[in-house]
């Protein structure tokens, strides 16, 4: 008979399955929350016998239901993300079925599938020391489902048991980490979850960037093979947009061509590695005037394009961490100039001059004409307007709706924005002033991690700028109108502005205070943090078929074909399952002279005239049987205690055949 789960462990299944919804809270909110919460409660008043569980007719709709919802919401059922949001849904609902040793099984084993659901999803640092807890739990509550009351039910059993089992397997699943064949990429080429940080898109208005540098989502990781350049040197040029129609700025759709050949840029260009997440549809980052980009993996290597305006795009979209190197050119250069061509055709004069309309209000007619007095070139009207900008403005994370979305509203009354506004009024004007412009988005900055050597770019380093053609030097220039109006914004970088108060940021006016800032405990412990998952993430990343070969030839086998790792593969899982019947007398191959032996004893005492009944089980049996024949009762209760040692401890139990001899 198999035991049956009592109320205690029905409860640590109902932690366990909440355990195992929390890191699908962000990716699947519907139904971890709505789905997986309403089971949840209605679970654990069913415990206190509050409720009951549904019957089959109710529990057929809500099978429905739910299928038709996750269809609604992810547009399939096949698929990572819609698979996991029914698996959530599958678990949820398997929490207010029966409760019968069978489906505590199910349950246990549907949890298993949920937390490997979530590792294909992401496979961060984070998540595998998750994984790692999760596994412990899940099976020591496995384990105590077949002991019933023969074990102490608290947490720190069953973190002493799962410990110990997840330990015993632990050595072999490293072993097959490293010598399973990589056939293709890194072990990071399960797709993660696909979702692209908002506002990082074809359009940018007043307010797409400031909700993203009010978050605080990591974006890339960089690291430079040399020198890196001065902060405010780090644009990282993302998008290039095009038409203007007031504050709102788009892009077109430009021509994608292959990858030109490296030639003339080697003098004066900087090389670099990114780590990139994957929420940016296929925008591939490059410092300033990208010249070179080369993911690791060769697929990822087919899908790269170069298009006007310095930038980079994958023709699919990645759905997974990218790590690829990247070199380019900081400011003009004459190689620089040769490679894009050295001066506008009229149809890309037209495309960087276009404005929705010719200035109506005075105000803007007399800025275009003051800036455009005498014959300047495009540089002195561009620096002339930035004068305009250096008072006046102010520069903010709450800028607030503009009411009419006008150019004139935001320069003569608004006053106050975020880089974005900045840089799209200024474009504006270039183009209202006859000066070729476009807007660029982006990042700027990067914090540096000394526990790693990598630089960390996130959300709060969002940035928006303005290009101009210089009608002198024949290439783009940078403007950038926000580092006159925050100055301070760029001393510090984005993260690190925008994490500080007021007050902190008029003491950030010293000398030195940066230094102070990251050396604090809190500091110290985010880097500490940061540089464990970065190089995490780089070694899954690296350890692809090329980083598996580099690996066994510095072991000194660096010929080994992956048809002869795959067969050392198998021959580590026979190993061990041999090993393991070896130690456990559960896996042994004589663990059916144990029941045997049994079934002996239970013949013979029948012909003694002590029947079994069939509702005892053999430990219940074999105490009746003491108590019938008090002349057997030492070797009965030897036999007894022998049996479930051997039967279903964890240890080897004295010979039952000689207890036997015995008992006879």
């Amino acid at each position: 008979m198999n035991p049956q789960p009592n109320r205690f462990f029905h409860l640590s299944l109902i932690f366990l399955v909440a355990l195992n919804l929390l890191p699908h809270w962000n990716d699947h909110s519907v139904p971890t929350i709505v789905v997986g919460g309403f089971c949840l409660v209605w679970r654990l008043l069913y415990e206190y016998q509050k409720v009951r569980l549904p019957n089959d007719f109710v529990k057929a709709v809500l099978v429905m239901a739910l299928s038709y919802l996750v269809y609604e919401n992810y547009g399939q059922i096949l698929g990572l993300e819609s698979g996991s949001a029914l698996l959530i849904c599958a678990v949820s609902l398997k929490l207010i079925d029966r409760v019968d040793y069978r489906d505590a099984m199910v349950l246990l084993f549907l949890n298993f599938m949920l937390l490997l659901a979530r590792f294909f999803e992401s496979q961060s640092l984070g998540i595998t020391l998750f994984a790692g807890f999760d596994l412990v739990i899940t099976t020591a509550l496995l384990v105590q489902l077949h002991n019933g009351a023969q074990v102490r039910f608290d947490i720190w059993t069953l973190l002493k048991t799962g410990s110990k089992l997840v330990l015993q397997v632990a050595p072999v699943m490293v072993l097959l980490f490293f010598v399973f064949p990589r056939f293709s990429t890194g072990f990071l080429s399960a797709p993660s979850r696909q979702g692209a940080l908002d506002g990082f898109s074809n359009t940018l208005e007043p307010g797409s960037l400031t909700r993203l540098a009010q978050t605080d989502q990591l974006a890339f990781h960089a690291r430079f093979k040399g020198e890196a350049p001065a902060l405010t040197q780090r644009y990282w040029r993302g998008g290039v947009l095009t038409e203007n129609q007031n504050m709102k700025w788009l892009t077109r759709e430009f021509k994608k061509n292959r990858l030109r050949p490296l030639a003339g840029t080697s003098v004066s260009s900087i090389a670099y590695e990114i780590l990139v997440q994957p929420v940016f549809n296929d925008w591939i980052f490059t410092l300033d005037r990208g010249v070179w980009v080369e993911p690791r993996h060769s697929q990822w290597q087919r899908r790269v394009r170069q298009t006007e305006g310095s930038l980079f795009r994958f023709t699919k979209a990645p759905d997974q961490k990218l790590l690829y190197e990247a070199q380019s050119v900081l400011g003009g250069s004459p190689s620089l100039r040769a490679s894009q061509g050295a001066s506008l055709f009229a149809d890309q004069r037209a495309l960087y001059l276009q404005t929705p309309s010719e200035a109506t209000d005075p105000r803007v007619r007399s800025l275009v004409q003051e800036v455009s007095k005498g014959q300047p070139t495009n540089e002195e009207k561009a620096q002339r307007l930035m004068q305009f900008y250096s008072t006046q403005f102010r520069y903010t994370l709450s800028p607030g709706r503009l009411k009419t979305q006008e150019l004139a509203e935001f320069l003569f009354e608004k006053r106050v924005g975020f880089c974005e506004h900045f840089a799209v009024s200024f474009a504006a004007l270039m183009r209202l002033a006859d000066v070729p412009s476009r807007v660029v988005v982006g990042f700027h900055g990067g914090r540096r991690n000394k526990l790693s050597d990598y630089y960390r770019v996130s959300s709060k380093d969002a940035h928006a700028w303005t290009e101009i053609w210089s009608d002198t030097q024949e290439q783009w220039l940078r403007f950038d109108p926000t580092t006159l109006v925050a100055p301070l914004r760029f001393e510090l970088g984005g993260e690190v502005f925008h994490s500080l108060t007021d007050d902190q940021r008029a003491l950030a006016q010293s000398e030195g205070f940066l230094s102070g800032y990251d050396r604090g405990w809190w500091q110290q412990g985010f880097f500490a943090a940061d540089a464990l998952a970065t190089q995490w993430n780089l070694f899954l990343l690296k350890y692809d078929q090329q980083g598996q070969k580099d690996f066994f030839a510095k072991l000194g086998l660096g010929n080994l074909h992956p048809l002869v790792l795959f067969g050392v593969s198998i021959l580590v899982l026979v190993l061990f399952f041999l090993w393991l019947r070896s130690k456990n007398p559960l896996f042994a191959a004589g663990d059916d002279s144990t029941q045997r032996a049994y079934l002996k004893l239970q013949t013979l005492l029948e012909k003694k005239g002590i029947q079994k009944k069939s509702f005892e089980g053999p430990s219940d049996f074999l105490i009746r049987a003491q108590k019938e024949d008090p002349t057997r009762q030492a070797p009965l209760e030897s036999f007894r205690k022998n049996y479930l040692a051997t039967r279903y401890g964890l240890q080897k139990g004295e010979s039952l055949g000689k207890i036997l001899k015995s008992i006879r």
